[in-house]
């Protein structure tokens, strides 16, 4: 009995400790956090002023006075809204302080969000070693996602390896990723013959083929119309549908005859991506088509056909009237409910 009597006073004692020892982190916790505010705002403060009065010496001393976390996260966030000459003083003044080392250390060290943030805070720097800080990261970082995110930094500083070997080196579980989409929106306009190379590879990943042509459409424009009409009839779905999207950006010669054709195929990306593009271009010679395509069993493909129906102005305003008027249908269902988001922006 005395025994179960002392366990309970033992228990109560370590749970008021527990309790005390909880109330005393929330309450450093919160000194932490004010402190580091007024930290960051101080600094923040000092980078507003320097970019009136200049006075490089000042801006050090206040760089060196605030813990080197603070000065990288609030200095990358500063000078993201810089351009010109005030950028490439507050640059100087944050490499003379020695920043770049410490973000080098937080590439190599930091778990995996401070790696990444490491490496965009390298781009923006664009100090002597961060090239080749970057690129030992791109070889040896266990983490795909941070190998990314280098090679979009390499990049941004115009010092990524040619495209197969960055693929390589981001690894095969990487090569699904979303983030590799920014990376190629990147790609210099001198590079993107890599991209439209990689688009056309039979044996790449198409995610990546699909990302590439993605990217050229929006950078390359119509110079790379013809590729775009080649690879609509790719074998890849997912592949010719890109193709047929940044057809839809771009147009092509021989576009209306591609988008009937891939509006007839089997996979609903396909169709569905045939009939933006057909609305993009404003193409009414695929109206007949189109309203075919209303009755599709797949809900997108019906919405795709009868929103670039809507989009070529009145003719096809009068035919999605039409279609809303008949028997209730899959068609008749779409029209009305496109007709009731109102006109086409």
């Amino acid at each position: 009995m005395w025994y179960i009597w002392d366990l309970s006073i033992l228990l109560s004692v370590l749970s008021l400790v527990v309790m005390l020892f909880l109330i005393a982190r929330r309450v450093l916790q919160e000194r932490g956090g004010r402190a580091g505010a007024d930290q960051r705002r101080q600094l923040l403060t000092a980078l507003i002023a320097f970019t009136e009065n200049r006075d490089r010496e000042a801006l050090k001393a206040d760089i060196l006075s605030v813990p080197a976390g603070v000065a990288i996260n609030a200095g990358f966030e500063f000078i993201s809204l810089l351009r010109g000459e005030e950028r490439d003083d507050v640059l100087a003044a944050f490499n003379e302080c020695g920043l770049p080392v410490l973000v080098g250390r937080q590439l190599e060290k930091g778990n995996g969000a401070e790696r990444i943030h490491a490496a965009e805070m390298l781009a923006a720097l664009r100090s002597e070693g961060a090239v080749a800080s970057l690129l030992f990261a791109l070889d040896h970082d266990r983490s795909r996602e941070v190998r990314i995110a280098v090679a979009i930094a390499l990049c941004d500083v115009d010092s990524l390896p040619p495209l197969g070997i960055a693929l390589r080196k981001i690894g095969v579980a990487g090569q699904r990723s979303r983030r590799l989409i920014e990376l190629f929106r990147r790609f210099p306009p001198a590079r993107l013959d890599e991209l439209a190379d990689h688009a056309v590879r039979a044996d790449a990943v198409p995610f990546i083929r699909a990302a590439a042509i993605d990217a050229l459409a929006r950078a390359g424009g119509f110079s790379f119309a013809d590729l775009f009409a080649r690879l609509a009839g790719d074998a890849s779905a997912e592949v010719a549908a890109a193709a047929l999207r940044a057809l839809g950006l771009t147009g092509q010669v021989d576009a209306p005859a591609i988008l009937a054709s891939a509006m007839a195929k089997a996979d609903w990306e396909v169709r569905s991506a045939a009939a933006d593009a057909a609305g993009r271009l404003g193409l009414a010679e695929l109206a007949p088509p189109l309203s075919k395509m209303m009755d599709d069993e797949v809900w997108n493909v019906r919405y795709a056909a009868a929103n670039a129906l809507r989009s070529f102005g009145p003719p096809g305003e009068r035919l999605l009237r039409q279609i809303a008027d008949s028997e209730v249908s899959r068609s008749q269902r779409t029209a009305s409910l496109i007709l009731a988001e109102g006109p086409a922006l």
